[in-house]
Parts: structure tokens; C-alpha cells; sequence
């Protein structure tokens, strides 16, 4: 009897920590990103991609490191995964913009060609951070934690356009990485604390200001953040103190109301426990509805 010969062998399987391995959560309409690529969002749409394609070690079919293979096997792997990464990047761009794009098949091309159109690096685009970095304050009723993210963000595109001096020799021997690390965060630590609300934390400001050698960043932001929670405890408690104290209004004197109101429930006597305090309807063991205390 003729016909094609059917192999036999084991299926060849992919490792899970192979690049080109996709897991069950990995199809090509998922939305990998809560940012959509609009025409002014580009640096922060390609941070929330890169991290998400590295999570998932697909990050080198879009900057080119995994070349297509030679062998069937992987051949034909190294595409399938090409064409899911095109459609997620697709899918995280905003629709008016897919008809300036091309629908390749290889995934760096796409990413080549959407650096090329939105990532705009030129004086104005730094100029214009710069300035929204100097703008940036604590207004009014804006908790440190979104004041602080605004910063954030602003740096990290800075950074992405201008990254601080390092040795790239491996010879130095003078620590200036290390230096121009300390220098930047400095720099950060005064940006964090002129847009700081002077009048809640002016004192914090001073006495950091006074060490030397200066907090990190971040031991000053957490610095503020205690002194947040702190504040906003002490006028919890201090709204609490001000409704118990209160009278009521008019000539009734609240002292009497509420030895009266004691003395109502002492005379209740709950007909199913037994106990003084409170009636049938309301006792937990009759209801079985206990509170939390």
C-alpha cells in the first residue's frame, strides 16, 4: 500500500525558559501593556513594553539579538513567536496610528519602524522635560506618593535621553560611575524638595539639608511619606476628639442625655441570654451575628 510515510518520532518540545517557548497565557490578542502608543507617549509605551518582552525572554526577537535560524525546528518556532510579538505590539497601539505602520512578519522590523516615527530625540524633546521637571510641585490636596511618581517619570525620560556619565573602559580606577551616581541623586534629593509643600514639610527639608553627607533619595522620601501618615493620624484622631466633645445644640445639657441613655439600657433585659444592656431582637446569641470585636 503507497502513501506518505508518518513519523514516528517523539515530538520535539521547547523548554520553558527557551525564548521561544509561548505559554498558554501567550496568544497573539493579549494585551500585554496597560500603555496604549499615542503620538506623545512614546518613551514611556517603549519602558512598559521592553519590560514586559524581557519578563518573558522575547525582548531579543525585537532588537534583533535572536536571528532567524537555519533548522526547521526552530524556524519554524522563530516565526510563530515573530508574528505573536508583531500582534502585541499592535495591539497596544492606539488604531489611528496602525495605517502609518507596516504589518511585518519579523517583529524587529516593526519595532525599527515605530522608533523611527515616534521616538523624537532632539533639544525641543529634552528642553521641554526639563521644563515640565522644574514645574513640577505638590499642589494642593496631592498626596506624596503621585507627587513623587510625577518626578519619577520625568527622570527616568530624562535619563533615557541624557544617561549620566560612566566609565566604559573597566580601567578606571577613580570610582566615576559611582561619583556621578551620588551626584544625580543629589541632584534628585533638591528637585524632590523644591517642589515639596514647604509649609507641611519645610522642617524635614532643613533638618536633611543639615547632614552631610546628604540622604539618599530615597531615605528622604520615606522620611516624608512617615511624616504624612503621621499628620494625617493626628487630625484623625483630633476630628474623633472634636465630635465626642461637641454638645448638642441649644440649652440641653449633654451629660444628662447621656446618663439617660445609659440608664435606658440598663433597664432592657434580653429575654433569650438573660443579660442586662440590650433586648431579644439585638442579642448575637439569639441572631447569631457576632461582630468583628
Amino acid at each position: 500500500m503507497s502513501g506518505a510515510l508518518i513519523s514516528t518520532d517523539p515530538p520535539k518540545t521547547i523548554d520553558p525558559l527557551s525564548p521561544y517557548y509561548l505559554g498558554s497565557h501567550d496568544v497573539p490578542g493579549a494585551k500585554i501593556s496597560n500603555v496604549i502608543l499615542r503620538r506623545d507617549n512614546y518613551d514611556a509605551w517603549q519602558r512598559s513594553m521592553t519590560f514586559y518582552l524581557k519578563s518573558r525572554r522575547k525582548f531579543g526577537f525585537v532588537d534583533g539579538t535572536i536571528k532567524k535560524p537555519t533548522t526547521e525546528f526552530n524556524l519554524e518556532n522563530w516565526v510563530v513567536v515573530n508574528c505573536t510579538i508583531v500582534q502585541w505590539i499592535r495591539n497596544m497601539i492606539d488604531p489611528s496610528l496602525l495605517d502609518n505602520l507596516d504589518y511585518p512578519d519579523d517583529a524587529s522590523v516593526l519595532w525599527s519602524d515605530i522608533k523611527g516615527q515616534y521616538a523624537v530625540i532632539d533639544g525641543t524633546t529634552i528642553h521641554g522635560l526639563k521644563t515640565q521637571l522644574n514645574n513640577c510641585k505638590q499642589t494642593k490636596g496631592m498626596d506624596v506618593t503621585s507627587y513623587f511618581g510625577k518626578l519619577k517619570s520625568l527622570w527616568d525620560s530624562i535619563v533615557k535621553h541624557e544617561p549620566p556619565f560612566a566609565c566604559r573602559c573597566g580601567k578606571c580606577e577613580c570610582g566615576i560611575t559611582e561619583k556621578a551616581i551620588q551626584r544625580q541623586d543629589n541632584e534628585w534629593l533638591h528637585q524632590f524638595f523644591m517642589g515639596l509643600d514647604h509649609t507641611l514639610y519645610g522642617n524635614i527639608r532643613s533638618s536633611q539639608f543639615q547632614l552631610d553627607p546628604l540622604p539618599s533619595l530615597n531615605r528622604a522620601y520615606n522620611l516624608v511619606l512617615q511624616e504624612e501618615r503621621l499628620r494625617a493620624e493626628t487630625q484623625s484622631n483630633s476630628s474623633e476628639v472634636a465630635i465626642f466633645a461637641t454638645p448638642p445644640s441649644g440649652n440641653t445639657d449633654w451629660r444628662l442625655l447621656r446618663d439617660k441613655e445609659r440608664n435606658d439600657k440598663l433597664k432592657l433585659l434580653c429575654s433569650h441570654c438573660e443579660t442586662r444592656g440590650h433586648d431579644a431582637a439585638k442579642c448575637f446569641f439569639k441572631t447569631n451575628r457576632f461582630p468583628d470585636w
